[in-house]
């Protein structure tokens, strides 16, 4: 059984036991998961459950039912079944943090967001690591009667402004050209086999990163990268690509680097944000900064 699916079942088994005595307030409260771990983005599998893992949610108050019916709630969740469906239930520790149980929306996307409300600014968005964007807004919200949490929610999932998603796609495609492109075979002409594995690996990091931007979707912790980049409509074929050349020594994976960069180049030209010409990636920066959203590919 996947994470969200036990999470979701049990939920569905403990929520008139658990909401029951509130039912003042059972239409504000937000139910899902959604946060860290590899469950949340549907990668879990059998490895995963060696920690942090078990039947378990998160609920969700505004910050007044929060101050008033808070801690209560979090006391009656912790005397839930302590093990469901064969698995025992999922526990914080220090490391780790809360994960689950009871949490103010403010505090839950704070934790995320540094701060309780939505970037404004370019500057603002840009401060925040982009894994802890997707950590936001993974996961799925089971019920959400007020909104407030799915409002929050599906603001952020609408993606960077264009201005903040075209930095993000020219650093990844100039990262990929001096990396890949440029560094690597010149370090392997030097035989620093160390300085050619950090530019593949380097290459690899931008190249997932580039299509995550170009669909629209924040790039997840490294671990995810480029598992969670498979099922991405635009050169989300990309990850087979990727993949073997990840299984390539860097003394021969030059062509196949050529090949993901005219992938890469063809998309640009396709999405409208540069004219065809050079190969060399870096040769297009200005050319993405410059584009604006009306212009037609």
């Amino acid at each position: 059984m996947k994470g969200l699916e036990l999470a979701r079942a049990y939920y569905a088994a403990s929520k008139e036991q658990l909401l029951t005595p509130y039912g003042a307030y059972r239409q504000r409260i937000a139910c899902g998961l959604v946060g860290p771990g590899s469950e949340c983005l549907g990668f879990d599998d059998e490895y995963s459950r060696d920690h942090d893992f078990g039947p378990g949610f998160c609920l969700w108050l505004s910050d007044q039912d929060f101050a008033t019916i808070g801690q209560a709630l979090q006391a009656d969740y912790d005397k839930l079944p302590q093990e469901y469906a064969g698995f025992s239930a999922r526990s914080s520790n220090a490391r780790s943090g809360k994960r689950v149980g009871v949490f103010s929306i403010s505090g839950f996307y704070s934790q995320f967001l540094g701060a309780p409300q939505l970037p404004v600014s370019d500057a603002d968005w840009l401060q925040i690591p982009e894994p802890l964007l997707a950590t936001a807004v993974n996961g799925e919200v089971f019920e959400d009667p007020l909104g407030i949490f799915t409002e929050i929610r599906s603001a952020l999932q609408s993606y960077y402004p264009d201005s903040v998603k075209r930095l993000k796609l020219a650093t990844a495609a100039a990262k990929m050209a001096q990396s890949g492109q440029y560094n690597l075979p010149r370090a392997v002409r030097r035989g620093d086999m160390t300085a050619a594995l950090l530019a593949q690996a380097e290459f690899i990091t931008y190249a997932c990163q580039f299509v995550y931007a170009l669909n629209n979707r924040y790039a997840p912790f490294y671990k995810w990268l480029h598992r969670g980049m498979r099922d991405l409509p635009r050169l989300g074929r990309l990850h087979a690509k990727i993949g073997l050349l990840a299984q390539t020594p860097c003394v021969a994976v030059q062509n196949m680097i050529e090949d993901i960069c005219a992938d890469v180049l063809i998309e640009l030209i396709t999405q409208g944000y540069t004219t065809p010409g050079d190969a060399f990636l870096e040769a297009h920066v200005d050319a993405i900064l410059a584009h604006k959203q009306d212009v037609t590919p």
